[in-house]
């Protein structure tokens, strides 16, 4: 790579161009967009943040709930400088961008990658395209609960869901991220996901007055691939894009590709 990084504990900001704000899933850091570093060199500007509670930033004062990391933000996106910024969110990652946004609006942002998430995580009787086992909220909110008391038992069960089961190289893949996801504060955990649990963006989505991309992955362990047709239908401005043969993480199975899908959109922009 020819970009320049800046030191930093908690953030990557690599390139120039215009800014790419990557944020991660649900109990993982930035080093899971450690593929996306080649866009740097594609003329876009990366700042690739831990998340407060994940990686090498601890929560802090920051409440953990997805309000409080869609205020972390905040600071985030006025580092990014003039240039509006393309949110691209992974998994909860894109729970708090749609926070941010219904929060606080999108003054700079150009655009939204929604990353194989779906607006509300829960099932219910008028929402089939949440957790493809058909957990309604009181289910989730119960695993919680298991998963506080029994971490170590749940971090090798949530890096086996964020792979394509069965995939060559998916043993050691699963294998690094169970050991990141180990290190993870159950207490913290559990709380972000009961507020995740409880989070519906469905009517953030269709309001928005940005261009939207939901990608999804034709070998989910998590959600289904209907979710991005409806939030491409529902969106004013919105798009869907299914890349082939990956799971919960494209972005990690077949970075090519999907660095080429997000290249292609923010250049359209």
């Amino acid at each position: 790579m020819t970009a320049l990084q800046v030191p930093s504990a908690t953030l990557t900001d690599i390139g120039k161009g215009r800014p790419l704000v990557l944020l991660h899933g649900w109990s993982v850091d930035r080093t899971f967009f450690s593929a996306q570093a080649a866009l740097a060199d594609e003329g876009f500007r990366l700042l690739v943040p831990d998340q407060p509670g994940h990686g090498a930033r601890p929560i802090g004062q920051t409440p953990p709930t997805m309000a409080g990391l869609a205020d972390a933000l905040d600071g985030l996106l006025d580092e990014a400088g003039p240039d509006p910024a393309v949110l691209v969110g992974w998994s909860m990652g894109a729970t708090v961008a749609l926070e941010h946004i219904a929060r606080r609006g999108t003054a700079g942002i150009a655009g939204l990658v929604i990353v194989d998430m779906t607006p509300k995580v829960a099932n219910a009787a008028d929402w089939p395209h949440g957790l493809t086992g058909g957990q309604q909220t009181a289910d989730a909110l119960a695993t919680a609960d298991r998963m506080e008391s029994n971490w170590p038992l749940y971090a090798p069960r949530i890096a086996r869901a964020m792979f394509t089961a069965n995939r060559e190289g998916s043993a050691d893949l699963i294998r690094r991220a169970a050991d990141r996801i180990a290190t993870r504060d159950p207490v913290v955990m559990a709380a972000l996901w009961r507020s995740l649990v409880l989070s519906d963006h469905r009517a953030t989505i269709e309001s928005l007055p940005l261009p939207v991309l939901a990608v999804a992955s034709t070998g989910s362990q998590l959600y289904g691939p209907a979710v991005a047709g409806w939030i491409a239908d529902a969106a004013p401005q919105g798009e869907a894009v299914l890349i082939e043969g990956t799971g919960h993480a494209p972005h990690i199975e077949d970075p090519a590709t999907f660095n080429a899908i997000v290249a292609r959109f923010a250049r359209g922009l």
